[in-house]
C-alpha cells in the first residue's frame, strides 16, 4: 500500500486544522452562573477579581486573573510538589506499579520496536521525521513536518502546545476570559517544569535511542558529564519520553479546565497514540520509555491545574436542604469561600 504525495500533503494540512479544532472545542462552552451563588459570593468575586465558571454538574470554580509571569514563580514550587507527590506514602504503590510495568516492557522493547517498524514499512510510512524550516528575516523560527511520520512526531514537540496556549491567550485577552488566561498560564508553567524534570532524568539514566542502539533494548550510560551528554545526545536521552510527557500534561490541563467538553480526551489520547507509534517507527524511543513519561506528564499537569483557581463542589438542595456560599478569611488575610448548609 503506497501513500501518494497528495494524501501526505492533505494529511499535513489536516494536522494543523486539527490543532486549531482542538483549541476551539475547549472554548466552545459558555461560562455559566451557579444558581446557588448569593450576594456574598458575588461581592467576594468582585473583591478578588475572579470569574465564576460551572465546570460540570458537580463542581463550580472561581478563576482568578493570572498575574504577569506568575507561571515562572510557580515552577520551583511545582518541582517541589512533584517530588513530594511522587514519593508520598499513598503514591508509593503507584510508583512501584509504573516501575514494574517499565521493567516488564524492557524485556520486550526490541521485539516491539521491530514490529512497529515492520508495520510502518508495510503501510509505506516513511520512518524518518523530515522537517521544513521556516525562517523570519533569515532567522530560524520553527521546523514544520515534511512528511506524515514527521507530522505525528511533531505532536509531541513543544510547538503544538505553544500554539494551543497562544490560542487560549488571544481568546482570553479578547473576551476577558480568566479561565482561558489561566489555561495559558498553566500550560506555560507546565512547559518549564517538564523540561527541567525530563532533562534531569535523561541525564541520570543515559539510555540509548533505538536508532543508535549498540545492543538490543539499548545500553545505558548513567550520570554522564554535561559535555559528554551534549556531544552524543541521541546516545543518552531516550528515557523518559519528553514528547509523550508534554502531550499528556497538555491534555490533562485542557480536560481539567474544560471538563464539559467531551472531545478533549478522546481526540487528545488518539493523537498521543499516533505520537507513540511514530516515535517507535522512527527509532527515537522504546516503548518502555512511555509509562514514566505519561505519569510525569499527568502529575505535572495536575499540579499546574491547581494554580489560579478554586474548585467549589455544589451542594444538592433536595429534601428541603438549602445552602449558601459565604466569604471566609484564610491563610494570612486571604479571602476564600466556604459552604454553609442547613437541613
Amino acid at each position: 500500500m503506497k501513500i501518494s504525495p497528495f494524501i501526505l500533503r492533505k494529511s499535513k494540512n489536516a494536522l494543523f486544522f486539527m490543532l486549531l479544532f482542538f483549541s476551539s472545542i475547549c472554548l466552545k462552552a459558555e461560562s455559566k452562573k451557579d444558581t446557588l451563588v448569593n450576594k456574598a459570593w458575588r461581592d467576594t468575586v468582585r473583591l478578588q477579581k475572579a470569574q465564576i465558571v460551572d465546570l460540570d454538574e458537580n463542581n463550580t470554580a472561581l478563576y482568578f486573573r493570572p498575574k504577569p509571569f506568575q507561571f515562572a514563580k510557580n515552577v520551583p514550587l511545582d518541582l517541589y510538589q512533584l517530588g513530594k507527590t511522587t514519593f508520598s506514602k499513598s503514591n508509593l504503590p503507584k510508583l512501584g506499579a509504573i516501575l514494574a510495568g517499565t521493567a516488564v516492557l524492557m524485556v520486550f522493547d526490541q521485539k516491539i520496536t521491530d514490529a512497529a517498524q515492520q508495520f510502518g514499512r508495510y503501510i509505506n510510512l516513511d520512518p524518518t521525521h523530515k522537517f521544513t524550516r521556516v525562517e523570519v528575516f533569515k532567522m530560524p523560527l520553527i521546523d514544520l513536518p515534511g512528511n506524515l511520520n514527521g507530522a505525528f512526531y511533531f505532536l509531541g514537540e513543544g510547538w503544538p502546545s505553544i500554539m494551543i496556549a497562544g490560542g487560549f491567550y488571544s481568546y482570553g485577552l479578547a473576551t476577558n476570559d480568566y479561565r482561558a488566561l489561566q489555561t495559558t498560564s498553566q500550560l506555560t508553567e507546565m512547559f518549564f517544569t517538564l523540561a527541567i524534570t525530563t532533562q534531569v532524568l535523561k541525564r541520570i539514566s543515559g539510555r540509548e535511542s533505538p536508532f543508535v542502539a549498540t545492543a538490543p533494548g539499548g545500553k545505558w550510560h548513567p550520570l554522564q558529564s554535561p559535555s559528554n551528554y551534549q556531544k552524543n545526545v541521541a546516545e543518552s536521552d531516550a528515557f523518559p519520553s519528553g514528547h509523550l510527557a508534554t502531550a499528556m500534561a497538555t491534555i490533562t490541563i485542557l480536560a481539567g479546565n474544560y471538563p464539559d467538553n467531551k472531545y478533549i480526551k478522546p481526540v487528545g489520547y488518539s493523537l498521543m497514540g499516533l505520537l507513540g507509534f511514530a516515535m517507535l517507527n522512527n527509532g527515537v524511543h522504546w516503548i518502555s520509555d512511555y509509562p514514566l513519561a505519561i505519569a510525569i506528564g499527568y502529575t505535572c499537569g495536575k499540579i499546574a491545574l491547581s494554580r489560579g483557581r478554586q474548585i467549589i463542589p455544589k451542594l444538592s438542595t433536595d429534601h428541603g436542604a438549602s445552602s449558601t456560599l459565604m466569604p471566609a478569611f484564610i491563610g494570612t488575610g486571604g479571602i476564600g469561600l466556604r459552604y454553609q448548609a442547613t437541613f
